[in-house]
């Protein structure tokens, strides 16, 4: 049973108020690029009342969402759940229950078909409507390194490059339809995405959550349109995605159990393995992987669970950073990805003092710039778009050994021209901070219900491509009608899953009982911190389908990390004392 002491405390003065404070002044910062065709300082009296406006929105949102849980808590220890918060360690049943519901979250192989049954039979609309899939621009790149149109490099995940081609020609050899094969992953993707988001709603049973919990994350997970669509869709992150929910939920049960899961071997492995996976089919991950295993080194742990959870973070880092580019690729003639990819920012802040500042560039630093940049010094202006950094950064460099002089450059410019550069980068990643895009339409997030974004000769390679699928009409109009229906839309918004809904964890965990507890906790949750920050560099945030994918994982994994935080708090973040009896 639970305890429940109700001590609210004021959060008036709190210093943990300076986040909604910070969220509200890149959201008015995010706004005013977005209703200015990128500038930011147009008019400082509008941004300035932006920012009061958004800085008492999330305030005020941020204590009654806070407030609100309370309320969840004291209400929920009344109706006498009597499912006590375990450190889901022995997979064991948590109430005396079983089997007496339809639908219930003990960790059984009925549970799991069940839920994940009526997952899937909410998912069977979108899975007809789009058959026989959605391929995005990047497969039909990758496809066509495999046909040997382009070079084949790592500049696309190469992992993902070789199973796309050996599916492709599977296809076309046993059904006379490359794109036949290529849906075969489509349907591992979906079985797959079922029941490793059933198996999740019993994880966080187990953890502790309450049922009527488990009951709305097993509606979003079936209700929210935008999973069946991604999942039927190929391209990296999809499948990046289905590794990355597991280690997750690995990764927070190692802290529940305090360490104790990093101890078996087997789960080490495991770790292993899906931290791996999860970058060799999306390179960027490696920056959130790595870096939330080596921070275990920080935890509440023994040293042998520390050591575990290290040697696992650096046999990852070993792999992607050593062994993969330096032997395997060579041995399976792959060609390195350009270093582009790693700053698009930079590139990005550069291009935006040729533009604004050019004329006090030097000769030597304009050689830099032509020297290191595929596209001419003189083109840069003309090329300059302020919410994507692609024109500029290009696919490749014309001399990356120009790397160290070019981010010297940057380095230099940050420090003469601050304010030009944090404008060009709000530009990039004001889809995370804004409600709105630059044409005064909701900020949603775009997905694509048609193989339309592609590379123009895919057609000659793969001639049954599906430019449109069977009825995907239907699956867009059923998609939008879900998106406008009023206060549901809220999750639709792109900025509500990239900072939002993450920032609003951080303030809960900065309400625990001290800083220790509060510091665990963040810990707990370094694999969201860590994509956060990775979607502050990314080069683009506000346009077309792209920022989708990039948020993609923070949808997927976000109610695992809240209920995590929300259970493990041992003080419930607006003063509910919870203990176990």
């Amino acid at each position: 049973m639970y305890d429940v002491a109700s001590k609210p405390r004021s959060n008036w003065l709190s210093p943990r108020l300076a986040i909604p404070v910070l969220l509200g002044i890149l959201f008015s910062c995010g706004d005013q690029v977005a209703s200015s065709d990128g500038r930011l300082y147009e008019s400082v009296p509008v941004l300035g009342a932006k920012a009061i406006f958004f800085t008492l929105l999330f305030t005020v949102a941020f204590i009654f969402g806070e407030r609100l849980l309370r309320w969840f808590c004291v209400k929920n220890a009344e109706r006498g759940d009597t499912l006590s918060c375990g450190d889901g360690t022995d997979g064991g049943p948590r109430t005396g229950h079983r089997h007496t519901r339809l639908i219930d979250y003990d960790r059984t192989s009925r549970n799991l078909l069940i839920n994940g049954g009526i997952i899937a039979l909410c998912w069977l609309p979108y899975i007809v409507c789009l058959y026989p899939g959605v391929y995005w621009s990047d497969t039909s790149k990758q496809l066509l390194m495999h046909y040997g149109v382009v070079a084949l490099t790592d500049h696309h995940p190469f992992a993902t490059t070789f199973l796309y081609g050996l599916m492709a020609d599977i296809g076309k050899s046993l059904f006379g339809s490359a794109i036949l094969g290529l849906y075969i992953i489509v349907l591992v993707q979906i079985v797959s995405a079922v029941l490793i988001f059933s198996y999740t709603t019993l994880y966080l049973r187990e953890l502790g959550t309450p049922r009527v919990g488990c009951h709305i994350v097993l509606a979003f997970f079936a209700l929210f349109p935008l999973f069946p669509v991604m999942f039927t869709s190929l391209v990296k992150d999809t499948l990046s995605v289905l590794f990355f929910i597991p280690f997750a939920m690995m990764y927070v049960r190692a802290f529940a159990s305090e360490g104790r899961n990093l101890l078996q071997l087997r789960n080490a492995v495991l770790l292993f393995i899906l931290g791996l996976l999860a970058c060799l089919t999306k390179k960027a991950m490696i920056y959130v992987i790595a870096p939330s295993m080596l921070f275990i080194a920080f935890a509440k742990m023994s040293g042998r669970a520390k050591a575990s959870g290290v040697v696992v973070g650096m046999a990852i880092v070993l792999t992607m950073l050593a062994i993969v580019p330096h032997t395997v690729m060579p041995a399976l003639h792959v060609a390195p990805g350009g270093v582009q990819e790693s700053i698009p920012f930079a590139i990005q802040e550069v291009a935006h003092d040729v533009k604004y500042n050019g004329n006090e560039l030097t000769t030597r630093d304009r050689e830099t710039v032509s020297r290191f940049l595929q596209i001419e010094y003189s083109k840069i202006p003309g090329a300059y778009d302020w919410q994507i950094a692609d024109p500029v950064k290009g696919t490749q460099l014309r001399n990356p050994a120009y790397l160290g002089d070019f981010l010297k450059l940057w380095a230099g410019q940050w420090i003469e021209h601050p304010l030009g550069h944090f404008e060009s980068w709000v530009g990039l990643v004001e889809g995370w901070f804004s409600f709105v895009n630059k044409d005064g339409t909701p900020n949603y997030m775009v997905v694509c219900t048609e193989s339309a974004w592609y590379y123009d000769p895919i057609l000659s390679y793969v001639p049954d491509w599906p430019l449109k699928e069977a009825h995907s009409g239907a699956a867009r109009a059923l998609y939008d009608a879900e998106q406008g229906v009023p206060v549901v839309n809220f999750l639709f918004y792109r900025s509500i899953w990239a900072s939002v809904l993450p920032c609003f964890i951080l303030y809960l965990i900065l309400g625990g009982k001290n800083v220790r507890h509060s510091f665990e906790l963040f810990l707990s949750i370094m694999p969201m911190a860590m994509t956060f920050l990775y979607l502050m560099l990314v080069p683009v945030s506000g346009m077309g389908g792209e920022p989708t994918r990039y948020v993609f994982q923070l949808v997927c994994t976000l109610p695992i990390f809240f209920a995590h935080v929300f259970l493990r708090s041992g003080r419930d973040y607006s003063g509910c004392v919870i203990t176990r009896i």
